[in-house]
């Protein structure tokens, strides 16, 4: 049985949405849309990167931090169709060029995953606790977790270790 499960991660985004849903006119509100929203892209990737192959030593040994499951996934392929009916295994880090918002330019997944190298709130921690927070914000990041777990599906059944 696997140890990462894409269910959870789809329950997350529903909580996230039922919350967004009667607002976010509170701090605490914010912060739990973040928070779950942010949890979901983090089960989601891990559940790939077991998917693909990784053993889940491996996958836990990246803990929160996205920018390490994304290098991870920098070491699988996906099958893409290139053409009608041709087929082709290119870097599964192309998840980090999927627009999440065309509104603006820069709303990638790999931009709004690795938001903490841009000095933002460290997941987790620093979403769940502190006096200040300072991230995207939560409509955006629940975009995020809609779209990872979209990707994931999509490439549930063509991924590999590269």
């Amino acid at each position: 049985m696997p140890e990462y499960s894409t269910g959870f991660s789809e329950k997350l985004i529903d909580a996230a949405q039922i919350i967004m849903d009667i607002g976010l006119d509170s701090m605490d509100a914010k912060r739990t849309v973040l928070y779950l929203s942010l949890l979901s892209c983090e089960i989601a990737l891990k559940a790939i990167l077991e998917r693909a192959g990784k053993s889940v030593a491996e996958i836990t040994r990246c803990s929160h931090n996205f920018k390490k499951l994304l290098a991870l996934l920098s070491t699988c392929q996906i099958e893409v169709e290139i053409s009608n009916g041709h087929l082709k295994w290119v870097p599964a880090v192309r998840i980090r060029s999927v627009k999440v918002d065309s509104s603006y330019w820069n709303a990638t997944l790999g931009n709004l995953l690795t938001a903490n190298d841009l000095g933002f709130s460290q997941y987790p921690n620093q979403i769940r606790y502190g006096d200040s927070l300072r991230h995207y914000p939560p409509e955006m990041m629940l975009k995020a977790a809609k779209k990872t777990l979209e990707w994931v599906n999509n490439y549930w059944n063509r991924i590999r270790i590269a």
